[in-house]
């Protein structure tokens, strides 16, 4: 029991932590003309960090999906990666317009990733923009923390995860 609200606790704080790379995001690119392109770089390393946790996200509930030939969320370990993902997808939708985010955030989830190629980048990328529009990460977090990992909010994400996962060579 302590051990499932210890993961319980850690998956929230990656969720806020996304949420909180989101408002340094948002503050640095709301600067003076001065400092517009110290907060592109910042942006930009904002978003090749959160490309890199969603590619670690993706392998790990990847191998996950091959062990058992599905998503187990009963695991704390998968629903935390979920959680790491939907906030990766989160900041990669809210920044959709920003085509130097985009390319920022496939670099860094190609170079995270032992799934996620050249090839196949932008099409995960629109269905992670796609999860995170169709995700309401307040739900679902609230889902996680009661324990009730078979709430609609965490089989939407299972579902779409899983059409993720499934377009990697096998």
């Amino acid at each position: 029991m302590k051990k499932t609200i210890l993961l319980a606790s850690v998956a929230s704080m990656m969720l806020v932590s996304c949420s909180t790379l989101k408002n340094n995001s948002s503050t640095a690119s709301s600067s003076t003309s001065a400092s517009t392109s110290s907060a592109a770089t910042a942006t930009t390393s904002d978003a090749v960090q959160m490309g890199k946790n969603a590619g670690a996200a993706l392998d790990y509930l990847t191998a996950q999906y091959k062990s058992a030939g599905k998503l187990d969320m009963t695991n704390m370990m998968n629903i935390a990666s979920m959680l790491n993902l939907v906030g990766a997808a989160q900041q990669v939708y809210q920044n959709k317009s920003d085509s130097n985010y985009r390319k920022a955030f496939i670099s860094g989830m190609v170079s995270n990733s032992l799934n996620v190629t050249d090839n196949n980048a932008e099409s995960i990328t629109d269905k992670l923009q796609s999860l995170a529009e169709n995700t309401n990460a307040d739900k679902l977090q609230e889902a996680i923390q009661k324990g009730q990992a078979t709430a609609t909010e965490v089989e939407n994400v299972t579902s779409s995860v899983t059409n993720i996962i499934n377009m990697f060579k096998k």
